[in-house]
Parts: structure tokens; C-alpha cells; sequence
């Protein structure tokens, strides 16, 4: 947690960048906004699920097994949750 003056500092910097650079400033908030995190959150679930399905499987514990598909799946539903949404049918084309 940042302290009151490293916070002031901060809001300072900002405020400059905001002056001098709006277009930057535009460019740095729209990578706040969109985040990284939750990208490194699926990669993390997809390296534990296959994880978790070859330790099973080395181990033959079926539950573990289990417990890695059943990630897999929650892996590739978030995955499909964050992709674009398709912006509708294309428009038909005269040859």
C-alpha cells in the first residue's frame, strides 16, 4: 500500500503527464482500464490444470485427474468469456 506521500507524488506525475502528453495519458488509463491481470489469471488456471491432469495421471489418482479437467474446463470457459464479441454477420459480397 502506497503511503499519503508517495500517493500525492503520484497524482502529481499524473497530473503532468495529463498537461504535457494527453495522448499518452489516454493511452496509459485505456491500459489501466483493460488490465493484464486477468490474462495472467488464465494463463496460471491452464498451467494448473495441466498440472494437475499429469500429476494425476503419473500418480493414477483419479480424482486429481478429475480435478484438472474439471479446471481445463473453467480454464476454456473463461477464455471464450474474454474473447471479442463478434460484431455480427459480414455483409454480403457481389462477385
Amino acid at each position: 500500500m502506497l503511503s499519503p506521500h508517495e500517493r500525492q507524488q503520484l497524482d502529481r506525475i499524473e497530473q503532468w503527464f495529463e498537461a504535457d502528453d494527453p495522448a499518452f495519458a489516454d493511452d496509459l488509463s485505456a491500459l489501466a482500464r483493460r488490465g493484464v491481470w486477468p490474462r495472467v489469471g488464465r494463463i496460471v488456471l491452464d498451467l494448473l490444470a495441466a498440472a494437475a491432469i499429469l500429476v494425476g495421471l503419473y500418480t493414477l489418482d483419479l480424482g486429481l485427474v478429475f480435478l484438472g479437467l474439471i479446471t481445463a474446463g473453467g480454464a476454456a470457459w473463461l477464455h471464450l468469456s474474454a474473447a471479442p464479441a463478434e460484431t455480427g454477420p459480414e455483409p454480403d459480397r457481389e462477385e
